[in-house]
């Protein structure tokens, strides 16, 4: 090392250095993850639009799925099943609803949110498997993206039915205006169920075991 670079400033450097290449990587990922929803949305909006659906749209579908695998072998995303997640998640922020909320409302002009256009489609694909109203969905979309949810854990506050049990909370505690706190709150009980049920399945094996060897000491 270069004497005329003191180590703390070295350190300093690298450290700085190391934090921009992290940053930039996380960009590059929320981007890429960005275009590949924009490409699913508008791979749903054609097939919506050829009035596709399953039964007599079922060939075609299949077909398409052929044909795109076979133009892209190194591109997963393309089955008939994905094909067909792509209509559903074009057709279901783009429905008709006058009470939903500004944040979805471009959806309207057949405009991609953008709060879900920055979840990686395994998030959307869940959102959109599990519930069925929009404002449902974007609450959680919205949370995801602020809290920076892996998919199951979207997946346990889904289970946990936070988005109706933090809508009645108590308003002393401002849970309207910070809402994911809430909901963060709420998935607690869902938690203890589950540390619970872990408990009693590590002491019924250990009952198990001591009445094995209990038995086995007998003869």
């Amino acid at each position: 090392m270069d004497k005329g670079i003191a180590i703390n400033n070295y350190n300093e450097m690298l450290r700085g250095i190391i934090a921009e290449v992290k940053m930039t990587r996380i960009v590059i990922a929320n981007r890429l993850s960005t275009s590949v929803t924009q490409l699913y949305w508008d791979i749903g909006k054609r097939l919506s639009s050829e009035k596709l659906e399953k039964g007599y749209g079922g060939k075609v579908v299949e077909q398409l799925s052929v044909d795109l695998k076979s133009e892209f072998p190194d591109t997963e995303g393309f089955s008939p099943r994905s094909l067909w997640d792509m209509k559903r998640f074009y057709e279901f922020y783009t429905e008709d609803d006058p009470i939903l909320p500004q944040v979805v409302a471009v959806s309207q002009n057949q405009i991609l949110p953008q709060v879900v256009a920055v979840l990686p489609w395994g998030h959307n694909r869940l959102i959109l498997n599990k519930i069925k109203d929009k404002k449902e969905a974007i609450y959680y979309a919205e949370a995801a993206v602020k809290m920076g949810w892996t998919r199951n854990l979207l997946l346990n506050f889904i289970k946990a039915d936070t988005y109706h049990n933090a809508k009645e909370l108590p308003k002393l505690h401002n849970f309207d205006t910070t809402p994911f706190v809430g909901a963060s709150l709420q998935l607690v009980p869902f938690l203890i169920f589950k540390l619970y049920s872990l408990f009693g399945s590590i002491m019924f094996k250990i009952h198990n075991f001591i009445v094995f060897k209990n038995k086995k000491n007998r003869f």
